[in-house]
């Protein structure tokens, strides 16, 4: 039987319609809404021994993640910081032979957009390229974007340190791994770890 009026075709068309923008809808991202401090990574998540919890702030301000930098506090506000969390984890080893990061501070900023959180992204990255000695390097995949940072420093002791920084974004929300040591037993694997069970704790995003 002939269609009436091309009614079947109207159907069809309404039908294929409403595949594509539920197909494009698919595509949107997951936004987070939930306080950063859930995502952050734990103490027992942590991969070597004896690491306590030095300090923690589950709402942490963009001035204390700037490190003071108005600039940078600024460029977070602007981006559409609505919250972030951090730890900080310390152990204490004979540093001279220790190996492994002694030292670890884990932040997650939640943004209102996955534009803002890219937008904040790139001013963390150039910021992180900015400090004296920052050595830029490649992470492999990670999240959306992400972006690593090694800077090495003598210590009183002759014993040269050194601090590894990876930043990086996954939908809405940007994450840091700071991991600090001695140089030569503290490397950015050892931080890429870290990175990844933190990664870990936000799933569906991205």
């Amino acid at each position: 039987m002939r269609p009436v009026g091309g009614f079947s075709g109207r159907i069809l068309a309404l039908v294929l319609a409403v595949l594509v923008l539920g197909a494009c809808g698919s595509d949107s991202p997951a936004l987070s809404t939930e306080n950063p401090v859930r995502y952050l990574i734990t103490i027992d998540q942590l991969v070597a021994p004896d690491f306590t919890v030095s300090s923690a702030a589950a709402h942490a301000s963009a001035a204390t993640i700037a490190n003071g930098d108005d600039s940078l506090a600024q460029a977070l506000t602007s981006a559409g910081l609505q919250s972030a969390a951090s730890v900080e984890y310390q152990r204490g080893v004979d540093f001279g032979t220790s190996n492994g990061p002694i030292d670890v501070v884990a932040t997650v900023e939640r943004f209102g957009s996955v534009s803002g959180a890219s937008s904040a992204y790139e001013v963390t990255v150039r910021y992180l390229d900015a400090i004296q000695g920052a050595v830029a390097t490649s992470t492999g995949p990670l999240g959306d974007q992400a972006h690593a940072i090694n800077v090495v420093r003598n210590t009183a002791s002759g014993i040269l340190a050194v601090e590894v920084t990876i930043v990086w974004r996954i939908g809405n929300l940007v994450n840091l791994m700071v991991a600090r040591g001695r140089y030569g037993g503290t490397r950015l694997d050892d931080a890429l770890v870290l990175a990844g069970l933190q990664t870990q704790n936000e799933p569906g995003l991205g």
